[in-house]
């Protein structure tokens, strides 16, 4: 056995303690034990008490037994320095929070290792479903410490999916879904999705919308080596610990069902964390309205969006969330943007865009011969 292998299967033994032990703690904190303070993230997402103790009993071991090894974390603050490493440790203290909130028992403690932008080794604890999910580079997946294996099914209609059920009816879809089995209600957590899928019991979970590598690691592993396969919608490997460490979607499915899925969905517009990482970092000059060509006249239309609180109504449910896309001088730019907006948030069934034509309110006498 190389030295390499070694060290890996030493990581498991790791990995296989501290995610029990770290997912008693999760429960002692459900159960009553100790207060579980809540409080939420910039971007809206909840946190708990017992993320942040499950995250700082996880790095203490962890970088106690692999100083050497990057580390990113869900409750830790990025560094792209601290994680640029050959090996790297990847933590979910509890994914699935919202569902662990409500006392719902869908969510577990994650662990993974990845090495060269590939997850080699991973856990999953779910303790409150006593499923403990593992995997390894070229050594197989096992639940409960049993083989398991993707299903074999390799058609759409029939196939069973967990995803977004209000996102198969979204009407940016150029062709509609057969009829499929849709998960009712789907695991609050992307990972157990993802073993779910690695088990056989489900054939495929489809998530159009950015996920972050500690949502998809140790569920990559556990996926592939039950025989599946792992990538964005559009069929691209996941690479993790890039500079933005995020995935821009994600399909898992047996190899059969799993080309169908990308040819349906792979025309969405979901940006890659990369790529927009990169525009942030470039300087551009943006283009004025004012220097549009004098032959043109100029119809403002803006494009926007937001969640709605019921989707046969047009009232949001957070106007200081809302989602301005911009501001365009002619209908076929904002059509355009729009669709892209649209296709983009197409996993978010209350998520909505709309055209508003603003010249005809700026110009409401004329507004009704503008003829768009």
């Amino acid at each position: 056995m190389r030295a390499a292998e070694r060290t890996l299967l030493e990581d498991l033994d790791t990995m296989r303690a501290l995610a029990r032990e770290a997912g008693e703690l999760a429960v002692s904190y459900q159960r009553g034990g100790q207060p579980n303070r809540v409080w939420h993230k910039a971007g809206g997402s909840p946190v708990t008490e017992a993320d942040i103790e499950v995250n700082r009993l996880c790095a203490a071991h962890l970088q106690r037994a692999r100083p050497e090894y990057g580390w990113l974390s869900e409750e830790t603050t990025d560094s792209l320095e601290a994680r640029r490493k050959q090996r790297c440790w990847v933590v979910d203290p509890i994914d699935g929070t919202r569902a662990y909130m409500r006392d719902d028992p869908n969510w577990c403690v994650a662990l993974a290792v990845i090495e060269e932008g590939r997850a080699v080794a991973g856990v999953l604890y779910a303790p409150r479903l006593d499923r403990f999910y593992e995997a390894w580079h070229a050594g197989g997946a096992f639940l409960n410490g049993q083989a398991i294996r993707v299903s074999a099914c390799s058609e759409e209609t029939g196939c069973r999916l967990i995803t977004n059920e209000g996102m198969l009816e979204h009407p940016a879809w150029p062709e509609p879904w057969p009829q499929v089995v849709i998960a009712r209600p789907k695991p609050n957590s992307t990972l157990l999705r993802m073993a779910l899928v690695a088990t056989g019991e489900w054939d495929a979970t489809v998530t159009l919308a950015g996920k972050s590598d500690w949502d998809l690691a140790a569920g990559t592993v556990l996926v592939e080596q039950a025989g599946g396969v792992v990538s964005t919608h559009r069929g691209e490997p996941l690479v993790f610990n890039q500079e933005v460490p995020a995935q821009r979607s994600v399909i898992a499915a047996g190899a059969g069902l799993h080309p169908l899925l990308v040819r349906r969905t792979g025309f969405v517009g979901i940006p890659d964390p990369q790529e927009r990482a990169a525009s942030a970092a470039t300087t551009t000059e943006q283009k004025k309205m004012g220097d549009a060509p004098k032959s043109q006249q100029q119809l403002l239309h803006i494009v926007f969006g937001g969640e709605l609180k019921d989707v046969t109504g047009i009232e949001f449910e957070d106007l200081s969330k809302m989602d301005f896309v911009g501001a365009f001088s002619n209908y076929k730019d904002a059509y355009d943007a729009w669709k892209s907006a649209a296709q983009r948030t197409v996993d978010h069934a209350e998520m909505r865009y709309f055209i508003l034509h603003a010249h005809k309110l700026l110009d409401p006498l004329t507004g009704d011969h503008h003829h768009v």
